[in-house]
């Protein structure tokens, strides 16, 4: 699939919200990144989630190969 920057980034979000976490290799593949791109679109969530203080955190399983979004936990 063919996409622009700011679509395959919102894509990967939707499929994190959706799934709560995408699967490296298989995200590559379907929208046709390269490893140094997908790390840049990875990086381009994560500081969307610091900047705009999402209640969530990207976290990347390396045994599993896969992105995982987790709630962070509530200041106390």
């Amino acid at each position: 699939m063919k996409t622009t920057k700011s679509q395959a980034v919102l894509y990967l979000y939707a499929m994190l919200q959706e799934n709560g976490k995408i699967e490296k290799n298989e995200m590559m593949s379907t929208l046709s990144l390269n490893d140094l791109t997908f790390k840049r679109y990875i990086s381009e969530l994560r500081s969307y989630l610091v900047n705009f203080d999402r209640p969530e955190e990207l976290l990347y399983v390396k045994r599993e190969n896969h992105y995982v979004l987790v709630p962070l936990n509530p200041p106390f």
